[in-house]
């Protein structure tokens, strides 16, 4: 009977069936020489399992043990390998985490300063750059400097002469191309080498009229077309482009509040540009994201009285509102101008009555900002969140945004 069977016998018979399995589950990878030892091994115990001889047992527990271990090859430990893992978990979990919760953007304009910076670029006829140490300080504020000259003597080649990098937004910089197939980079936004409001200088520019120079070729918007560069000759040392960049400011967005809670009106928000038909945002460059403060919900009725903005008849009581109507486009107060009329950024929405799930953004800069006075209404499905926190440049508006 089973309860009367030794204890010596029992670890056999699972000995046994442990080791049966192992050659079943692994026969197709074990070598041949393995598999005939550990196959050896099992008759054995076999057959000391029938002649209950305890002491071979116990000898043949430790030699089967040790042989099915030694048949496999064990992976050696790798320290990269765990922290390539590692490294991938922190991607997953950031992705995670950017998706759902908080993202961060970098503001690429200036349609609500001075609550947020945009990119701002100066083109100096000097060198201004300093030594590294103060371009280490100065980088930690935002400060960057461009001081490029071409890498050799060749032409610019005619399609797409400048071609925009970046990673997910940040860090935009710029590839030269030249007919010849060589290439150079310039660590500036696209946005500040080609149009007339924030030239960094390339090529020289002077600063005469657009439509003066031989060397740009504007269109209306005051970007200049990718083409205009063609076919232009430059010589190696020659300069292309030089001055300052001040940063962007970089915000967290919290993904995860309108989950919970209705916008409320005042706070700085973002939202894509998806069916908002009137934006004009080419349909290869697919939906992009604009941050502006939030100045109606749902049922609210606006009017922008220069330099007031009303809501529902009164004078908006909001903090951020205030701020900027504390100033007149002639007397501005720490930057804030007022609000302008729509006709001012080549809008027609001076006075607007929202429905159900529309909401109206405008920016702080009012006289330099697209925004609802332009082009209408933000309908709900577009809203992504509420602007957290500004992390960076340190100082100016870093901090909580309000």
């Amino acid at each position: 009977m089973f309860f009367l069977t030794p204890r010596y016998l029992k670890h056999a018979k699972l000995l046994h069936k442990g080791v049966t399995r192992f050659i079943n589950y692994k026969r197709d990878i074990l070598p041949p020489a393995k598999l005939e030892e550990i196959t050896a091994l099992r008759t054995s115990l076999e057959q000391a399992m029938r002649a209950r001889d305890k002491k071979r047992l116990s000898e043949l527990n430790d030699e089967i043990n040790k042989a099915c271990e030694k048949a496999l090859p064990h992976a050696e430990h790798s320290e990269i390998g765990e922290n390539v893992e590692v490294f991938f978990v922190a991607i997953v979990i950031a992705l995670g985490i950017r998706s759902y919760i908080a993202q961060p953007f970098k503001i690429p304009t200036g349609s609500m300063q001075p609550t947020l910076y945009g990119i701002v670029a100066e083109h100096t006829k000097e060198d201004t750059t300093p030594g590294f140490l103060q371009q280490c300080k100065d980088f930690v504020t935002g400060r960057s400097y461009v001081n490029v000259v071409a890498s050799h003597t060749g032409r610019i080649r005619e399609k797409d002469p400048l071609t925009e990098h970046g990673f997910m937004g940040f860090f935009m910089h710029c590839r030269l191309h030249y007919e010849d197939g060589e290439s150079q980079w310039i660590w500036a936004p696209m946005a500040q080498l080609t149009t007339v409001k924030h030239n960094l200088g390339l090529f020289q520019y002077t600063g005469a009229a657009p439509e003066e120079s031989n060397m740009y070729t504007p269109d209306n918007s005051g970007r200049y077309f990718e083409g205009s560069l063609a076919g232009r000759e430059v010589t190696k040392g020659q300069l292309l482009a030089r001055g300052t960049i001040d940063t962007g400011d970089h915000v967290l967005v919290n993904k995860f509040a309108y989950n919970f809670r209705r916008p409320v009106r005042g706070e700085v928000f973002v939202f894509t540009t998806k069916n908002i038909e009137e934006i004009g945002v080419p349909a290869e460059q697919g939906s992009q994201h604009y941050i502006k403060r939030l100045a109606g919900v749902p049922g609210d009725e606006l009017s922008v009285e220069s330099p007031l903005l009303k809501i529902n008849g009164k004078v908006a009581e909001e903090p951020g509102f205030k701020r900027v109507m504390t100033g007149t486009r002639e007397h501005p107060k720490d930057g804030y101008k007022g609000y302008g009329p729509a006709a001012s950024v080549g809008g027609r929405y001076d006075h607007v009555l929202l429905r159900s799930g529309q909401y109206f953004a405008m920016g702080d800069n009012s006289y330099n900002s697209s925004d609802g006075r332009r082009w209408g209404v933000v309908p709900e499905r577009n809203l992504v969140g509420p602007a957290l926190f500004c992390y960076f440049p340190i100082g100016r508006n870093w901090g909580l945004i309000r």
